[in-house]
């Protein structure tokens, strides 16, 4: 019936952002990091390097975001940022054995497993599923929102 897909849809919606907000919380409490800090580390974890750029492509968000985690991360010692030896505006960043060490045990992003779940869909159903968040954003006449990351001011990422 109509009352029970709506129901089904809002639950749904309900647990996928209290998955989101748990594992935020579990990762400021069990390492001392933000979700989307977390998210960034994880990101570099199979990269020797990336450029900003780059990162902020993957992480599907604009560089100055991206700059703004990267800043708190460099400050705690957990990545490291370099000029590249041939195009000094270029810059690459790299984990460092601190923030290595700090990935160890520690939870795949629940926006990292967002963004690899949408990557894995077919081009069908990405599709579908495009048109039903656009849809989603129209119903809570959210389109003008700027958001960044689930639960987190850009402050505090």
């Amino acid at each position: 019936t109509r009352k029970a897909h709506v129901t089904h849809i809002v639950q749904s919606i309900r647990r996928v952002f209290k998955a989101i907000q748990i594992y935020s919380r579990q990762a400021w409490k069990e390492f001392g990091v933000t979700g989307p800090q977390l998210w960034l580390l994880r990101t570099l974890e199979d990269e020797p390097s990336l450029t900003v750029g780059d990162l902020a492509e993957r992480m599907c968000l604009h560089i100055s975001t991206v700059s703004g985690v990267l800043d708190r991360l460099e400050e705690r010692g957990y990545v490291r940022r370099e000029r590249d030896a041939d195009d000094h505006r270029v810059i690459h960043v790299c984990l460092t054995r601190r923030g290595r060490g700090l990935l160890r045990g520690a939870p795949e992003p629940a926006q990292g497993k967002l963004l690899h779940g949408l990557e894995r869909l077919s081009p069908a159903d990405l599709a579908r599923l495009h048109q039903s968040v656009e849809t989603l954003v129209r119903i809570m006449e959210a389109r003008t929102v700027k958001a960044t990351f689930f639960f987190e001011d850009a402050d505090d990422a």
